[in-house]
């Protein structure tokens, strides 16, 4: 653990019981407690008894006692063990240890103690079951051990290096067989794990099971032969339905068309229900969708689904209608989706604007009703018609006793004092367990009060996981008001765009990070960080300065400012830029810029991008409303693209 860099506002005003501690202490403990830490990641045994009795009364004591506990297994007894699982059951240390304990004790042997710990846990992973597999081995129960040994084996990935005892004294017996080994050699390959099928294949010696495994491994191998060949696979043929899956798969990444035509053949042929058709159906017609096809793969997507049976699908197909500004076929295709579907706003709103082009006057009594909504396509009915916003805000209140009272209880104690020390990861376990049983009012109030400490991420999440979702004060804060003013001034953007970014890309997370590497509050990926600070003369020392709330805002700012300036000011496309990069953005401009501009949206192929611009348009208008200041989703030149605004 580091020394904080940034300590929260929390961190001053963190209120622990008076008889525990004076507030005057606490920094001193804190200071403590990061070093005892540090010592005992580093050498666990050289913590003394002194630190441990000093730290006793301090909030995050459990954390240095789990991790000596957890760094010296081997030299503790059970009765410790469950000494501090007793006194750190409402904790999330409770379960990291019990699974840590079972694990040492099982991989040790010790199965008494294993079984113990065992009968607690809830939820196993795939190691503490293979544990239990050899623990009833142990026991004699090889019936129970053999099961959980095939559950665990026949699967179509690699397990665990601790399942191995169990496995070799599986694979040993007379209980494994070679249609086991078949089961998994087939799993595999479907799965596309081409090294563990031929690993598993040593293992098949029936001769009748080898040449099975022969003939699926040409299935993965050539499945276009499946094509000219189809007595390759029959309806009689063991997991026909997945086998076909597979090769029309592996064939799609080649040749999509013609894995579309396999599907539609083979799914009758093989006597594929019907009720099974859907997924690959939609997996399949999304991915031709999104090339945007010809004449010939349209037609390829309506034998995909000819009754429209797939809303998934449905949406695509309406999609490329749009692109064709085909206003009949669109008003066709919405009116073929589910109630669900067809009355949402995405819907509803191009229903609007295919019934103007059809000249149908329901029209206006669906742009009225939309414009009533806060979201992305509510605001754009709200500009054609010339009305205000709707931010239908409704926000809570709760008495600052009832904040207080649970700011004091233990759990919450520790995560603040979490946060204080940037220990983000465990304040959110804390969180969870926290909340796991409270009723959607009790999130709520804890949202509440996470957001007056400043930890925006968890409140914006606490609304909306308790379903509050007009509650606006604590789903769009605006933490930093002056950095993005002064930042986005100069870069000449809008501050509010800026916020919006940040908004949707982490909530206001200071730790958040991607898995792809991006960092801090406007994700900045590594690279792009570097070479915009290198373009604007931004000191960035280090990586780690990305956590930090100015340089963060800072190069956020000025990327946008640049992919404002490259496409010309038109904050669809800059924000389309900013989330896939700007040379795919330019891509789909020289497919399809000639687009009315809302079109082009719809038609983004991305599903995040997409999303990210209509969040991000729509963010930033609630953010202007919410201050009172003018705001229009579009500019003047932008809302005269719109498909509404297009000549007949």
């Amino acid at each position: 653990m580091v020394t904080p860099r940034n300590i929260l506002l929390i961190g001053s005003l963190l209120t622990l019981p008076a008889q525990a501690m004076a507030s005057q202490s606490l920094v001193d403990l804190r200071q403590t407690f990061i070093q005892s830490y540090d010592a005992a990641v580093a050498e666990p045994g050289n913590v003394s008894a002194a630190l441990h009795k000093a730290l006793g009364v301090y909030p995050l004591y459990p954390y240095l006692e789990y991790q000596v506990l957890r760094s010296t297994l081997d030299t503790q007894s059970n009765d410790r063990i469950n000494d501090f699982l007793q006194r750190n059951s409402d904790t999330p240390l409770y379960g990291r240890l019990l699974f840590a304990w079972a694990k040492h004790t099982g991989t040790q042997g010790q199965w008494d103690q294993f079984q113990q710990a065992w009968e607690r846990i809830q939820k196993p992973d795939t190691s503490l079951k293979c544990l239990q597999g050899q623990y009833q081995l142990q026991q004699s129960n090889t019936a129970s051990a053999w099961e959980q040994a095939r559950q665990l084996w026949t699967v179509g990935h690699s397990q665990p290096d601790i399942c191995d005892p169990l496995f070799d004294a599986w694979l040993k017996s007379d209980n494994f067989t070679s249609a086991d080994a078949l089961q998994r050699y087939r799993a595999a390959l479907i799965g596309g794990r081409e090294s563990l099928a031929a690993y598993i294949k040593r293992f098949i010696k029936d001769e009748q099971h080898l040449a099975a495994a022969t003939h699926i491994q040409a299935l993965y191998l050539e499945p276009r032969a499946l094509l000219d060949q189809p007595e390759q696979l029959t309806a009689d043929t063991t997991n026909a339905d997945a086998l076909l899956n597979m090769a029309v798969k592996r064939l799609a990444r080649s040749d999509l068309q013609a894995a579309i035509q396999l599907w539609i053949r083979d799914r009758e042929r093989l006597n594929i229900a019907s009720s099974e058709w859907e997924p690959l159906s939609t997996y399949l017609g999304v991915w031709l969708s999104k090339r945007f096809p010809d004449t010939e793969g349209r037609a390829l997507l309506t034998q995909l689904d000819p009754n429209k049976q797939y809303p998934k699908l449905t949406e695509w197909r309406i999609r490329l209608a749009l692109t064709d500004q085909d206003w009949a076929a669109v008003s066709q295709l919405i009116d073929s989706l589910p109630d669900t579907e067809r009355s949402n706003d995405r819907w509803r709103y191009w229903q609007a604007i295919a019934n103007h082009h059809l000249q149908d006057k329901q029209q206006d009594a669906l742009l009225i009703s939309l414009a009533k909504e806060r979201s992305f396509y509510g605001f754009m009915a709200a500009q054609f018609l010339g009305k205000p916003y709707q931010l239908n805000d409704s926000a809570s209140r709760f008495p600052q006793a009832q904040l207080d009272t649970l700011a004091q209880t233990p759990a919450f104690v520790r995560m603040q004092e979490l946060l204080t020390l940037e220990r983000y990861s465990d304040a959110r376990s804390e969180w969870n367990l926290a909340t796991a049983e409270m009723t959607p009012q009790e999130v709520h109030r804890a949202a509440h009060l996470v957001s007056q400490w400043g930890w925006y991420h968890q409140g914006i999440r606490g609304a909306i996981s308790s379903k509050q979702w007009n509650d606006m004060l604590i789903r769009f804060p605006n933490p930093y008001p002056e950095l993005y003013q002064r930042h986005a001034d100069s870069q000449a953007i809008d501050p509010a765009w800026a916020l919006a970014v940040t908004r949707q890309e982490s909530a206001f997370w200071m730790g958040a990070k991607s898995r792809v590497g991006a960092r801090g509050l406007m994700q900045l990926m590594p690279a792009t960080a570097r070479a915009t600070a290198r373009r604007h003369d931004i000191p960035l020392s280090n990586l780690a300065a990305l956590s930090e709330p100015d340089t963060n805002i800072q190069l956020g700012t000025a990327y946008l400012g640049e992919v404002a300036q490259r496409f010309n000011g038109n904050l669809a496309y800059a924000s389309a830029a900013y989330n896939a990069g700007p040379s795919r953005v330019s891509r789909w401009l020289d497919a399809r810029g000639t687009l009315p501009l809302d079109i082009w949206i719809e038609t983004i192929p991305y599903d995040e991008t997409r999303n990210y611009v209509q969040n991000v348009l729509s963010f930033r208008v609630i953010y202007e409303r919410m201050a009172d200041q003018p705001v229009a989703l579009f500019s003047e030149q932008e809302f005269a693209t719109l498909a509404l605004r297009q000549q007949e």
